[in-house]
């Protein structure tokens, strides 16, 4: 087949740029046609560049309606069997593209991104609304977030609206590319490892991992450690100086680091030394981890990890296998599972390793092939 790929890039390092990167890569190695239609400005990524950022144009109405003038034209120029987004803000276009386009349409929803639209004001909303109806498949990556928005459809455009979403939608977990040799945690090291990546935001939980770091810390039999926090955040950032004052608060200036961004070497010392990854990641109305594919990468080095018991993380993390999930806001459960995996070495490295390989991206892609097959060659 040949396919076009719509996102903002391949080469990035967030979510939407890992997934897109691995299909692609598993796609063509399956004999597919695989064209990248990403971003303006990304030089890294060798595809067509024509889009503005994703989430401008959930800011700017007439960046939307100049990206979908630029799919039009691309489109018209490029036939294709299969137009995958894989970038949930770039669906907004889909309303304004020829019918003879829209058919051949699919959206993945990683998360978030797949609510937040329905949330905003009437015009932003009342085109949600509109992609919604005429998207032809929709792929989901746990089966927390196709109800989440389900029930936001419902909600906003009665239950037969959600009834048609869910007949439309496949749920395909993430997949990783499982390159990784298993990680065997460093028991001859006295202090453990604490890794935790994904940006200083409020979603990602961090000031719920530092107080339980406080908690596990101050509790008998604890080993020392050192947790590790990978991701932006500005000094000037309101949640970041909070960070900062509750890393003070709690006396945990020689046991937190911020990092910020660091190398892709510098990220895989980091996994390759890591004894336990810790994120307890929020849910609010409008922000939830869809799978969260970082615990994956945690358990293809065999680490174990942390997360939380509600959202796509629970679809990610095998409880008493690969992990533990927990309740975010409950510091002293957070705590426990802390010295279980830390202390009293509860989960295998192995076993870790062996759930990740349950969820390889060439299982991901092979499940994704048979959604086109639906669209490419209709009963």
């Amino acid at each position: 087949m040949n396919i076009a790929l719509v996102c903002e890039s391949i080469s990035g390092r967030n979510g939407w740029a890992a997934y897109t990167r691995s299909l692609a890569r598993s796609l063509r190695l399956h004999g597919h046609v695989v064209n990248i239609v990403c971003a303006a400005g990304d030089t890294a990524t060798a595809g067509v560049s024509i889009l503005p950022p994703p989430l401008s144009i959930l800011t700017n109405p007439w960046k939307n309606l100049l990206s979908a003038l630029a799919l039009r034209r691309y489109f018209q120029g490029h036939l294709h069997d299969i137009i995958h987004f894989t970038v949930e803000p770039y669906a907004m276009t889909v309303p304004f593209l020829p019918k003879s386009v829209r058919e051949k349409t699919i959206l993945t929803i990683h998360g978030s991104y797949g609510i937040r639209p329905l949330h905003l004001p009437w015009p932003w909303r009342l085109i949600a609304g509109s992609y919604y109806r005429r998207i032809a498949r929709f792929i989901t990556v746990s089966h927390y977030t196709m109800e989440r928005v389900a029930g936001e459809l419902g909600s906003w455009y009665g239950p037969a609206a959600a009834a048609a979403f869910s007949e439309r939608t496949h749920v395909i977990e993430n997949g990783i590319e499982l390159t990784q040799d298993i990680h065997q945690a460093a028991q001859h090291s006295a202090q453990r490892q604490i890794l935790l990546v994904g940006g200083i935001k409020p979603r990602k939980g961090i000031l719920e991992a530092l107080e339980a770091c406080a908690l596990y810390r101050s509790a008998p039999g604890s080993s020392p450690f050192m947790l590790s926090i990978v991701g932006e955040g500005t000094k000037e950032d309101s949640y970041v100086q909070t960070v900062r004052a509750r890393i003070c608060e709690h006396k945990l200036e020689d046991c937190v680091t911020l990092l910020g961004s660091v190398s892709e070497e510098r990220l895989a010392d980091l996994y390759r030394s890591a004894d336990l990854y810790l994120m307890p990641s929020l849910t609010t109305i409008d922000t939830f981890e869809g799978f969260g594919l970082v615990y994956l990468e945690a358990a293809a080095h065999g680490i174990p990890s942390i997360g939380p018991n509600e959202s796509g993380a629970e679809e990610a993390i095998s409880e008493g296998v690969s992990g533990y999930r927990v309740d975010p806001h409950n510091a002293a459960m957070i705590a426990e599972r802390m010295h279980w995996v830390l202390d009293e070495h509860r989960i295998d490295p192995k076993a870790c390793r062996k759930w990740a390989e349950q969820h390889g991206a060439q299982k991901m892609t092979e499940e994704t092939e048979k959604i086109y097959e639906l669209i490419h060659s209709p009963q």
